[in-house]
């Protein structure tokens, strides 16, 4: 009974309190409502009854912020597209000056340059291999798995792309220093050499001033010609045409030629001690040939050879002669192809090589011949020889033996070196086969002839 009492008293005093409430809330200009249930007092309490207490749900906490996945952290985070391609020229380049450094290292040898520049280019490619298998794929975007490497940004790639730039340039400009100095070095070794050969010029200067230079009482031109002087130019040509002779027989021998009918062409009444000596006959016909028309004075070349001045032409002969000793013929047949010493060298090669006779692999009077130089040389020594000859008063004459013409030693030389008259077993006096260089007569001084001597005599 209390119980219902005591909770009835405490709803009336709700209700009036409520009231009082709203009295308040009207003067205010606002309302708020009071919920109507109230939960029973701790002290409260309640027999045969189900309480329901109600309680305020608690004010609501701020919801934590979703934290979101965890991104998938490339494995190179700086490896995009554009640093990868930097990276790549950078190598390269360091590839490109470290084998420029091989290629320098060869030239000379240097041992420990050598290993170092071929270290480095191992290393360099093998980063080109890992940055290969860093490159994506065609049509992916992004750089596929792999283990890291360490990728440079774009502004050092360029960095290390000029450095290795300015290396390689070192590279060649270190090249480039050798050769100027290997080129020095020839240079200055070329110099010496031609300041020696200049020195020998001046003292071959020198004696040929003093040899033409007048002595008291004697003229220019006799103190420079004697017996000796045209002895010795005549030797000197001589041996030239040996020279020349020997490789017209070789090179005639080359193409199948039989230069036993050769010799027997030549001179068929000749007869030879050794199958061998018909060089000889060569020999001989190249000799007579090149001396033909030496006791003219335009040596047959000039269509007037009327009787010249004798002072005139031995002093024009004199200086012809040291001028022509003087200069290379080949460049003088190339300064003009027109003079007086190239008409002679063409027209004594068609006496000697004789066209239309099977000869043509021995070609023609130009450059291109087999034959053309030393043939040259030939002649501009015949030629320096005639303008010699005529600088003499009188002038040198010139004469040959014919076939069947008893030896004699005052005239004649055997070609061979023997001794006369042993050639048989017995002493006799041998017969002249045919004359194979000519004899001068200078002064009252006889050159003597060189003879092939008949073994049958």
């Amino acid at each position: 009974m209390l119980q219902k009492f005591a909770l009835a008293f405490k709803t009336k005093t709700i209700e009036f309190f409520a009231e009082e409430e709203e009295e308040e809330e009207d003067d205010n200009g606002s309302i708020r409502a009071v919920d109507d249930l109230v939960g029973p007092t701790a002290d409260a309490i309640i027999t045969d009854q189900r309480v329901v207490v109600l309680k305020p749900d608690p004010a609501p906490a701020l919801a934590p912020a979703p934290v979101p996945p965890p991104a998938v952290q490339n494995p190179n985070p700086s490896c995009d597209r554009e640093t990868l391609i930097s990276t790549l020229f950078a190598t390269l380049s360091s590839f490109e000056s470290a084998y420029l450094h091989v290629q320098t290292a060869h030239s000379p040898v240097l041992p420990s340059a050598l290993c170092s520049a071929d270290a480095a280019a191992v290393s360099h490619l093998r980063r080109l291999s890992d940055l290969k298998h860093s490159f994506p794929s065609p049509g992916s975007s992004s750089i596929p798995d792999s283990k890291p490497i360490d990728l440079n940004s774009c502004l050092q790639a360029q960095v290390l792309d000029n450095q290795n730039l300015l290396r390689t340039f070192d590279a060649v400009i270190n090249r480039l220093q050798a050769d100027i100095d290997r080129k020095d070095a020839e240079s200055a070794e070329l110099k010496l050499g031609l300041n020696e050969l200049e020195l020998i010029n001046e003292r071959l200067a020198a004696r040929l001033d003093r040899a033409c230079a007048p002595t008291p009482g004697e003229g220019n031109i006799e103190n420079l010609l004697s017996v000796s002087v045209f002895d010795s130019v005549l030797r000197d040509s001589c041996r030239i045409m040996h020279r020349f002779a020997k490789s017209l027989a070789d090179l005639m021998r080359r193409n199948g030629w039989d230069l036993f009918s050769v010799a027997k062409s030549i001179y068929p009444d000749a007869n030879y001690a050794k199958q061998g000596h018909c060089r000889y006959t060569i020999l001989s016909h190249v000799c007579l040939r090149m001396f033909d028309g030496f006791d003219l004075y335009g040596f047959g070349i000039r269509s007037d050879e009327s009787e010249p001045d004798l002072l005139v032409s031995r002093d024009d002969s004199l200086r012809q002669f040291i001028e022509h000793s003087a200069v290379d013929p080949l460049e003088l047949i190339d300064a003009d192809p027109h003079s007086e010493f190239a008409q002679f060298c063409e027209r004594k090669y068609n006496k000697v090589i004789q066209p239309g006779t099977g000869s043509g692999f021995l070609g023609s009077f130009e450059p291109a011949s087999p034959l053309y130089e030393p043939f040259v040389a030939m002649a501009s020594s015949i030629w320096a020889l005639h303008l010699l000859a005529w600088a003499y008063d009188p002038a040198v004459e010139i004469f040959q033996v014919g076939h069947g013409r008893e030896f004699s030693i005052v005239y004649m030389e055997n070609i061979l070196r023997r001794k006369v008259g042993t050639l048989c077993g017995k002493v006799t006096r041998p017969k002249v086969g045919f004359t194979v260089v000519p004899g001068f007569r200078v002064g009252g001084t006889v050159v003597q002839c060189r003879v092939y001597l008949d073994p049958s005599s």
